[in-house]
């Protein structure tokens, strides 16, 4: 005991026969390497394992055994420097420190490494920062990135959706990029349209060679200035079988720019909607019509014949012209469905490219942003990005809700179900609902007189109000009142909502609740043309009606009156 108690801890040395032990239980991993030389004798190329302690087993788990190399257990050594960092101790034979930065499960992590020469070994001991206890602020931060990558991921599956919904359209669409209008997208209308040749990666010019010249010109100034250009039966000759063989074909046209979040122009959305069927039934109308007055002609002709014919030969012009006319009048009803229906489905695409279109970009914008801010420090920005996300996927459910409703509603599926409910209690809710749609200074004045409990459909009547109150305050502008009113009477719920807004012209007042209609002072308000049709929709459901009256500049009001019963628990 005396020896040892005269020994100094400071300068006692560590017994030989404990360091295997020690070794064995170290949580720092533990390697001890040699160099290995390029066949010049001089450079060292690599540095192999001749020993690895079990902590060095465990972090690096593609060796099992000595023999293997040294340098790339880490992960992108070359990248990372550290087999320079190896050669430079191994030369200078100072002790040095090095810090290898890595991933795991998407997150950053580091590998702590030290390392000094012992004779012509080089010994190298380092830990994982993987495996070390988080604080509460990494593990916030670390939980706050998961949540970021659910959103990203909602938002990518919302840009799938949009994206199938365009691939799926029954007309054709194409997205051209930059200046040369090299093909980005082409749903499958429009690789029909020139028989599945091979058209993205390709420029316009390059894939659809056999178009007109006035067609890309139109295309470069659409590029150069950022107007849209519309055109309606256009006659152009494509090579559907690509085998050279050009056949006719009509096509309305829609050219829009597309733009960067700065408003610089970056491409074109080429929709086309083919009309050929459609102008081919007016031409066989107008030939028909020929035909029509040419056996006309030939009837007063045939005036001074023999008037024993006379009777027999009107008899049978008579009947080939009722013929006629018959045919006349079929072709005439299936030229008017015919094109109401390609008016219909050009006001559906123009309007849906128009609206996915910005929050869209807002999806793919912030995503991209988001990369650029990985510190830890960097976190409201990134959060900041996530909330525009969010709202953007937000307002694409919005819009998809209407165009189901809207088919729902033409397929028949939806029902009133009346059950109980306080119109005023209702009244209330919707108003605080539409808090968040407030300008500056808006407000909103409810009225009701209500004595109980009525029977109607709560959730109809809600997104009724909803609707109504939104348009009111999105059409009405700063420090405006907004006054909504309910009153029961004679059992007849009279809902009226009052805005202060831009007002409706007498001439858009007519086409108000038809499907996608938009007041032409209302085109650079965002809106589906969707709202108010639905809310007729659902009032013929419920038995009720909807009136306005309006004036330009001063505002509108929209009266609904909807019958109801008494609730038999009152």
């Amino acid at each position: 005991m005396p020896a040892l108690e005269s020994a100094s801890p400071a300068t006692a040395a560590f017994p030989a026969e404990l360091v295997p032990t020690l070794l064995a239980v170290s949580l720092a991993a533990v390697l001890l390497l040699r160099p290995v030389y390029m066949p010049d004798g001089q450079e060292i190329a690599d540095f192999a394992v001749a020993y690895l302690n079990p902590a060095a087993q465990r972090s690096l788990t593609k060796f099992t055994q000595p023999g293997g190399p040294g340098g790339t257990p880490f992960p992108q050594v070359p990248a990372r420097g550290v087999l320079d960092f190896y050669r430079r101790v191994f030369a200078t034979g100072a002790a040095e420190h090095y810090t290898i930065q890595h991933q795991l499960n998407d997150f950053d992590n580091y590998f702590l490494v030290a390392a000094q020469r012992h004779d012509s070994w080089l010994l190298v001991s380092f830990t994982d920062t993987a495996e070390q206890p988080r604080t509460a602020v990494e593990s916030d931060l670390r939980a706050s990135e998961a949540r970021e990558r659910i959103t990203w991921a909602e938002g990518e599956r919302q840009r799938q959706r949009l994206l199938a919904l365009i691939m799926q359209a029954p007309v054709a669409v194409a997205m051209l990029f930059g200046p040369t209008h090299q093909v980005e997208l082409a749903n499958e209308g429009f690789r029909q349209a020139f028989g599945h040749r091979q058209l993205v990666g390709r420029t316009y010019r390059e894939a659809a060679p056999e178009l007109a010249p006035h067609i890309f010109e139109c295309l470069d100034e659409v590029y150069r200035t950022g107007e849209s250009f519309r055109t309606n039966e256009q006659l152009v000759y494509l090579d559907r079988t690509n085998r050279g063989q050009l056949t006719p074909g009509y096509f309305n046209f829609v050219y829009q720019a597309t733009r960067e979040a700065n408003g610089e122009v970056n491409g074109i959305l080429l929709l086309a909607t083919e009309v050929t069927s459609l102008v081919q039934a007016r031409q066989q109308v107008q030939e028909l019509n020929r035909e029509l007055a040419t056996a006309i002609e030939q009837l007063r002709s045939n005036n001074t014949d023999l008037e024993y014919q006379v009777a027999d030969r009107t008899h049978a012009l008579l009947v080939t012209l009722q013929q006629l006319e018959q045919r006349r009048r079929e072709l005439a009803q299936a030229l008017a469905a015919e094109q109401e229906l390609g008016e219909l489905k050009t006001r559906f695409v123009s309007m849906a490219s128009h609206e996915f279109r910005t929050p869209l970009t807002t999806v793919l914008t912030s995503a991209e942003l988001i990369a650029d801010y990985p510190a830890g420090d960097q976190q409201a920005q990134r959060l900041r990005h996530v909330g525009h996300i969010r709202a953007a996927v937000e307002q694409l459910n919005d819009l998809l809700e209407e165009f189901l409703s809207v088919g729902r509603l033409d397929e028949g599926k939806l029902a009133a179900h009346p059950s109980s409910l306080d119109p005023a209690t209702l009244l209330a809710e919707t108003v605080a609902a539409v808090a968040g749609l407030h300008k500056a200074g808006q407000t909103i004045v409810q009225q009701a007189d209500c004595p109980g409990p009525i029977q109607l459909d709560a959730s109809l009547l809600r997104k009724i109000l909803l609707n109504l109150l939104s348009n009111a305050l999105k059409y009405s502008g700063e420090h405006t009142v907004v006054t909504v009113r309910a009153e029961c009477r004679a059992n007849q719920l009279t809902l009226s909502v009052e805005d202060q807004g831009v007002g409706i012209a007498p001439a858009d007042q007519a086409h108000l609740f038809e499907r996608f209609f938009r007041a032409h002072n209302a085109t650079d308000v965002p809106g589906t043309g969707l709202g108010l049709y639905i809310i007729a929709k659902y009032l013929e459901l419920m038995g009720g009606h909807i009136a306005l009256a309006s004036e330009l500049g001063v505002g509108t009001t929209f009266t609904v009156t909807i019958p109801y019963a008494h609730n038999s628990a009152a």
